[in-house]
């Protein structure tokens, strides 16, 4: 008698579960039929597939996220080597969200071939991430809409918006005009114009006027050109680089302890 019940008992606790498992299956996996009880174990298989899946999706984008959206340049110090970018916020296979990198940030930039999304970080960082999740590169804002990350052996990246880097290029136009070489705080040392008379390419030349100072007469500026946001003057025998450090002012680099500077007048 014991016996008895015990199995009726089984009966309809399986009869219970039957109907629970098919409840969800129908819920999850668009419906299915009440199979007998060797295709229920494989209908269980799909309902933890099912279930698996729903957990793996990315998360709502947050603001902060949907503010990333966009086209995006990833360079490093000196702007000789950039990365365009493009993040989205739909989701990725590898987890995160979808990115598109240009053809030439893998072999500008050898880390980004382990990029294969984004996603958001404590304190709004950005991280470009691998197929696993581990974090390649950490982004943390230190200005308005400019970003910095640094790589052990790699040094800092940069990251700003496409817009803002068009904004801020400098046009030869916005340099045409009159000009004094000098050392900071100190009298000019020469004066020259920067003329649009082209000299050939995209070179422009330099009118120097009278009464040098033999350090400057003596390079012999002739032409200048804009090259990768930097200020090019060519003499007699070298180049003079210049970056700009704000509307009316370029200093020469590399840096030195008696910096050369480029006013406008």
């Amino acid at each position: 008698m014991f016996r008895g019940q015990s199995r009726i008992r089984k009966g309809i606790g399986m009869a219970r579960g039957v109907g629970y498992a098919g409840r969800i299956l129908g819920s999850c996996c668009g419906g299915l039929p009440m199979w007998g009880h060797a295709r229920l174990f494989a209908a269980m298989s799909a309902l933890g597939i099912c279930i698996t899946g729903a957990s793996a999706q990315a998360p709502e984008p947050s603001e902060a996220a949907r503010a990333m959206v966009g086209a995006w340049e990833i360079s490093n110090a000196a702007r000789d080597k950039t990365c365009p970018l493009t993040f989205a916020v739909e989701p990725a296979a590898e987890g995160g969200y979808r990115l598109e990198l240009d053809s030439t940030c893998t072999t500008t930039f050898p880390a980004m071939k382990q990029v294969a999304a984004w996603a958001m970080g404590p304190k709004d960082t950005l991280r470009l991430v691998d197929a696993k999740g581990s974090v390649i590169l950490d982004f943390s804002e230190v200005e308005t809409r400019m970003y910095e990350a640094e790589r052990k052996g790699e040094g800092l990246y940069f990251m700003r918006t496409q817009a803002a880097i068009r904004a801020a290029t400098v046009s030869p136009e916005q340099l045409f005009g009159e000009w004094a070489l000098l050392k900071e705080f100190e009298k000019p040392l020469c004066k020259v114009t920067l003329s649009n008379a082209s000299a050939g390419g995209e070179s422009y030349r330099i009118i120097v006027k009278a009464g040098c100072d033999q350090s400057i007469a003596g390079f012999a500026p002739a032409t200048w050109r804009l090259q990768n946001e930097e200020l090019l003057l060519s003499g007699s025998t070298e180049t003079w680089r210049f970056v700009e450090s704000d509307a009316s002012t370029w200093e020469r680099v590399p840096p030195s302890t008696d910096p050369l500077v480029l006013m406008r007048q």
